[in-house]
């Protein structure tokens, strides 16, 4: 870096002195790019980096690809020592990671060569785009973008070649991923995810059972959701439940909870179980009714919002209502509020995204550390479609 003398004449920074700037920097911002520092000291890409190195292996600050990140205070050496702090802190704990919280934030208006968050996510849905909007308000608290790319719940998707996209962006420092859910697309999706050089962190899906190691996740508790729709069901008095599924990415992990719920219970009647019934099919959706007026269930768990709102429907259509014959609890809540009041279990969509963006800043953090899977409980929104008897 250069600074203007008393006559006009430039001179250089002595390496000290710019280490020195540095560090001054990241007691104001938690992230810097190379790029950004070079401007600052008018200096070259390479010093920067020369730099960085230095202040890295002295353990003042943590080196990500493209910049810099500050670190805690030296007597600290895990994310979890921050739960002891005092009102002093400069860090905080957050769902098991660290989230600055008292130092001054960067710009809200980030470039484009700021540190940046690569996430992959599926198509539009319900509940996808206001996870990516609760993504983007955490890392822009950390002084990060993101950068999204779309994938696809269709079988064939070429999801590692997205994910290369993303890691061919020099300001990319980690990934938030869902891959998909088809077993031969998804096989190599993991495949990628698992031999990447860059941190990633998978959202929503379960990983391969015999995979060679794992990596971070964050997932919805669905078994624990399960269970407290079935406590909601008993508490109105519904022992006599039925359960239908459509097939979705996360349909395996509701099943799977509901089973062992009724393996733990010998309060629970359950009559009969549907599996990847489609919402739209009316042979299918006919069969789920029919077997819940002969059996006389009075409560039905379905997942998703489509086939309940489909069940509802057509139980109208055979004189029977919601809730006053039968009781109803929908596993998504995103499509219920704007066409009937179904009782709800819903994924929380800001806590799903800032367990995510504290997963992938932890791992860049500390590489080092064993893997975390975060579960995140969903919430019961009750909408009255499950009566007292």
């Amino acid at each position: 870096m250069t600074e203007n003398t008393a006559n006009g004449e430039h001179r250089d920074y002595l390496p000290a002195e710019r280490q020195d700037m540095i560090l001054s920097l990241l007691t104001r911002q938690s992230v810097a790019t190379v790029a950004e520092l070079a401007d600052l000291l008018h200096t070259t890409d390479i010093t920067v980096r020369r730099d960085l190195t230095v202040l890295a292996k002295a353990g003042l600050l943590k080196r990500v690809r493209g910049g810099a990140m500050s670190v805690a205070s030296s007597d600290t050496d895990s994310p979890d020592a921050t739960a002891s702090r005092g009102q002093d802190s400069t860090e905080t704990s957050i769902a098991g990671g660290l989230i600055s919280s008292s130092r001054p934030r960067l710009h809200p208006e980030l470039g484009a060569d700021q540190p940046a968050i690569g996430i992959m996510l599926p198509e539009p849905s319900f509940f996808w785009p206001r996870v990516i909007d609760c993504m983007r308000e955490s890392a822009a608290k950390q002084g990060m973008r993101i950068v999204t790319r779309e994938s696809s719940y269709d079988e064939g998707t070429r999801e590692d070649e997205i994910l290369d996209e993303l890691a061919a962006d020099p300001t990319v420092c980690g990934i938030i991923a869902a891959p998909n859910a088809h077993h031969k697309t998804g096989e190599r999706t993991w495949d990628w995810i698992m031999n990447s050089s860059i941190p990633v962190v998978a959202m929503e899906r379960s990983q391969p059972i015999l995979a060679g190691h794992t990596v971070d996740s964050v997932r919805t508790n669905h078994h624990y959701g399960v269970r407290k729709a079935a406590v909601h069901f008993l508490e109105h008095g519904h022992t006599r439940i039925g359960a239908a599924f459509s097939e979705t990415p996360t349909a395996a992990q509701i099943q799977e909870g509901w089973n062992l719920v009724l393996d733990g219970t010998d309060r629970i009647d359950c009559p009969f179980q549907f599996n990847g019934i489609p919402p739209y099919s009316t042979s299918g959706v006919n069969e789920v009714v029919d077997r819940i007026i002969e059996s006389g269930a009075t409560a039905m768990l379905i997942h998703s919002d489509y086939l309940a709102i489909a069940v509802a429907q057509q139980l109208e259509r055979r004189g029977k209502h919601v809730p006053d014959d039968v009781s109803i609890i929908s596993i998504d809540g995103f499509a219920t509020p704007s066409s009937r009041p179904l009782t709800v279990l819903r994924s929380p969509a800001k806590e799903l995204a800032d367990s995510a963006i504290c997963a992938i800043l932890n791992r860049i953090q500390f590489p080092e550390f064993a893997t975390r899977q975060v579960f995140v409980d969903p919430v019961l929104v009750d909408r009255g479609s499950v009566a007292q008897i």
